[in-house]
């Protein structure tokens, strides 16, 4: 029976548990191209080491090759210009540089968490050269942060384009054990738990806890009173919880006495 409650608790716990939960995290208002904040956390790029330099492309025309650098911010095609986020640069050639995203005044990067632990983010990054032609698309970086222990410390890939109307996007994975370092605050750093999650499952289990131990005393005793029983014999497995309190003081005393003094129980 205990086990069966125990095994229950947990599934109901693991069920509620919020973990890897979406989480806002507002810009900051200093420095959006680097930081965000949400309840009880920061989320800080500057943790890292950038620029990140020929960041391979992994399409099948793989010609290209990027820097990534929001802070701070680089100058993608050596005119002065240093406001680069990301620069695409055609591989074995120069002059062909451009400006995938720009550090703009009054730009704000779209911030979007998908999971604290472990740590999962994307910043969508704008203000990039446009395509010329026809279309004359706008270029933007979406960059994903992943906490992935299956890489090395940080690894970094342009996985792949994709466009609307009015946007050609390039789609970036940073991934590694050094993003843990970008978080800050409660459980950040290090790649620590959830405190909320935490909170959550000690909730649940000692609500369960209180609900099956009123159920076994209040049905327990309702089953006896019914075969007759009266007064403290009414509560199920009496003589077991009489005797609770000298067990544990003769297991404390066990684990307490030296072990000469143990050759004094008796052998089976």
């Amino acid at each position: 029976m205990t086990l069966l409650v125990c095994c229950l608790a947990v599934a109901i716990a693991l069920a509620t548990c919020p973990v890897g939960e979406a989480v806002d995290c507002t810009p900051d208002a200093a420095d959006p191209y680097c930081k965000c904040s949400g309840s009880g956390f920061t989320l800080d790029l500057s943790k890292l080491s950038f620029p990140m330099h020929q960041i391979p492309d992994t399409q099948e025309y793989g010609t290209y090759e990027y820097t990534f650098s929001p802070c701070p911010t680089v100058d993608c095609n050596g005119g002065g210009d240093s406001s680069g986020v990301a620069c695409q640069e055609f591989v074995g050639s120069s002059g062909g540089e451009v400006f995938v995203a720009r550090k703009v005044p009054d730009g704000q990067p779209a911030w979007s968490v998908a999971s604290l632990n472990p740590l999962e983010f994307t910043v969508t990054y704008c203000d990039g050269d446009l395509t010329g032609g026809v279309e004359d698309l706008e270029r933007c970086a979406i960059v994903t942060f992943k906490d992935d222990g299956s890489h090395g410390d940080l690894d970094a890939s342009m996985e792949k384009e994709t466009s609307t109307d009015t946007q050609l996007s390039y789609n970036f994975m940073l991934q590694g054990k050094d993003i843990s370092k970008v978080r800050a605050g409660a459980g950040g750093g290090g790649g620590g738990g959830s405190g909320t999650a935490a909170g959550v499952v000690g909730l649940v289990l000692i609500s369960v806890f209180i609900v099956a131990a009123l159920t076994y005393f209040i049905v327990g005793m309702a089953v006896n009173y019914n075969r007759g029983t009266r007064g403290c014999e009414m509560v199920p497995n009496a003589t077991f919880w009489r005797d609770l309190p000298l067990l544990i003081k003769d297991g404390f005393l066990f684990m307490i006495s030296p072990c000469y003094n143990r050759e004094k129980y008796q052998k089976f």
